[in-house]
């Protein structure tokens, strides 16, 4: 019997991308996959195709403390008995979480029938899905070493966040010039409203330092930032969303970005230096704490949102523009930051405990 693994993930990027390429790793392996996630677009452009494809909507849990967890998993009852059917009906090998709330309900129907289960936390402070899945999960990976405290000693392990082999090789395809200097501005799959302002805003400046710009806007402020671009004299290539993003870091000297985890596993799986802005509104603050690890270790310089304006972005990108050592160490640092095998790693890391489960019955 081929076995078949049941992937919960969705939403953003930052969880449909490391699902997706442990997907692929799963299908080379010879196993079936399947998923089961919120119905996002972004999710049926890309996992849907690779497997069955089924949606659980879940209302966001807001709050603190027990009640907000109270009541996120009382919210997932019936998740959880449409999943203890499904899982029947599909006979299913194993079940793997990517820290949204479908996850949960997944996590607890499969500890009822005592198919194997592992999640996977992709941020450096555990977000509530996966809080409330670890009690049910057998083994936990994580992408930062410092994430290990938040779970039980022996179930987590860090394995790094999986970073799709097709991005690698789109960036190592694209020969870098040294003989210009180009910058990458990557808002994540939503875009980044205050990344777009404050660069549009240093345009005339951007072009005085001979800066050639790689702009992701995101779909909602894509038509006024090319707008602005127009008629200007800087060379830009502007964009709301490209899945192929690994060609844009291939070429890029610098990467101006959020601090989402996908992104910061990225930049360090092509070596790329960069400014962080953390997302202030993250759930838990995640995203500054992403950031923290990458500034402390020197791979990032990190700007909080509120510091940032034109004069602070451009005098820091003037600095790294004439200080080319700077911006090489940072380079090596976020290389040595980076986990490329992690999905990989991550399969391997589940079919050993199929593999353990199946000979303990």
């Amino acid at each position: 019997m081929v076995p078949k693994v049941m992937i919960a993930a969705g939403g953003t990027g930052g969880h449909v991308f490391p699902a997706l390429a442990c997907a692929q790793e799963f299908i080379g392996k010879g196993w079936e996959v399947c998923f089961v996630g919120t119905g996002r677009e972004l999710e049926l452009r890309t996992l849907a195709r690779l497997g069955p494809y089924r949606v659980l909507t879940v209302r966001p849990i807001k709050g603190r403390g027990f009640g907000r967890k109270a009541r996120a998993f009382l919210a997932l009852i019936p998740g959880i008995i449409r999943f203890l059917g499904l899982i029947r009906e599909m006979r299913l090998h194993m079940i793997l979480g990517f820290g949204i709330y479908v996850s949960v309900a997944v996590m607890v129907a499969g500890a009822f029938l005592r198919i194997p289960r592992a999640i996977h936390e992709q941020n450096v402070q555990p977000g509530l899905a996966n809080r409330l899945s670890a009690p049910f999960a057998q083994r936990i990976f994580v992408s930062f070493e410092e994430t290990l405290g938040y779970f039980p000693r022996g179930r987590a392990e860090l394995t790094g966040n999986p970073v799709r082999a097709s991005l690698l090789e789109e960036a190592r395809r694209e020969a870098r010039r040294e003989d210009a200097f180009y910058l990458l501005v990557l808002g994540g799959s939503q875009g980044a409203t205050i990344l777009n302002r404050v660069v549009v805003e240093s345009i005339g400046d951007l072009r005085g330092l001979g800066v050639h710009l790689m702009h992701q806007t995101g779909y909602g402020d894509y038509d006024w930032v090319r707008e602005s671009y127009r008629g200007t004299g800087i060379d830009a290539e502007v964009f709301p969303f490209d899945e192929h993003i690994g060609r844009f870091y291939g070429r890029a000297h610098l990467v101006l970005c959020r601090s989402g985890a996908l992104t910061l596993a990225e930049l360090a799986a092509v070596g790329r230096a960069s400014l962080l802005v953390p997302y202030p509104h993250a759930a838990d603050g995640h995203q500054r704490k992403n950031a923290e690890v990458f500034s402390k270790h020197g791979a990032s310089k990190l700007i909080p949102q509120e510091d940032f304006r034109p004069e602070v972005f451009l005098d820091t990108l003037r600095e790294l523009i004439s200080r080319e050592d700077i911006r090489r160490d940072m380079e090596q640092k976020a290389l040595s930051l980076g986990k490329p095998k992690a999905a990989g790693l991550i399969v391997e890391r589940c079919m050993e405990l199929l593999e353990g489960c199946t000979g303990a019955r």
